[in-house]
């Protein structure tokens, strides 16, 4: 009986081994699931700075908790405050990704039932120009990469509270690292921004 055990746990110890080299983590590693409609801030980090962003705080500055919101609507009065002031590179960028700073070194979230993105923005001074996007991490080197890209593209925000969405209609939402993401640069707003985003849903 030794023969027949030893070389059933040989076969198990080359099993595992292989299913490692495959990159096969479902096991250890499942991926876990968001049904909408949820609030993308409760579930994904702002962690994800670039461009400007990478260089320090002295460009860009974020306030997850601002207080000062007064939109029409809202019940916490407490809304997320961007500034940026370019540098360098010219353009800055912020993902919110999960896990915290997940550039596609570990799996994200997958989401079922969503069909939009709908969030509120506004800007300071009125002109301010912000792109908004979802999905796109992709790295060359790392194992896992966003199944979706989607754009509301540039837009020229006013200093009043607006309701805008992206649209997820026939989007693959099986992993999803970077839920959300906002992109400005020095072309569009040479003398850098200040704007206001709100109530970040998964609908």
């Amino acid at each position: 009986m030794t023969k027949p055990i030893t070389i059933f746990f040989i076969v198990t110890v080359c099993l595992f081994i292989g299913l490692g080299i495959l990159g096969i983590r479902g096991f250890t590693e499942p991926i876990p699931t968001l049904r909408a409609p949820f609030d993308m801030t409760l579930y994904f980090y702002p962690s994800g700075w670039m461009g400007d962003g990478e260089l320090g705080t002295r460009h860009v500055q974020l306030n997850t908790g601002f207080c000062e919101c007064q939109r029409t609507g809202d019940t916490d009065g407490i809304c997320i405050k961007i500034s940026y002031q370019p540098g360098p590179r010219g353009w800055a960028a912020i993902y919110w990704q999960y896990p915290d700073s997940n550039w596609g070194g570990q799996p994200g979230r997958r989401i079922v039932g969503a069909t939009r993105i709908a969030f509120w923005a506004k800007g300071e001074i009125g002109g301010e120009i912000v792109e908004f996007k979802a999905g796109g991490i992709s790295a060359h080197n790392k194992p896992y990469r966003d199944s979706f890209e989607v754009s509301r593209g540039r837009i020229n925000l006013t200093t009043y509270w607006t309701r805008y969405e992206i649209t997820l209609s026939g989007e693959d939402l099986s992993h999803v690292i970077g839920a959300f993401a906002w992109v400005a640069s020095r072309d569009a707003n040479p003398d850098g921004l200040m704007f206001y985003i709100d109530d970040i849903r998964y609908e």
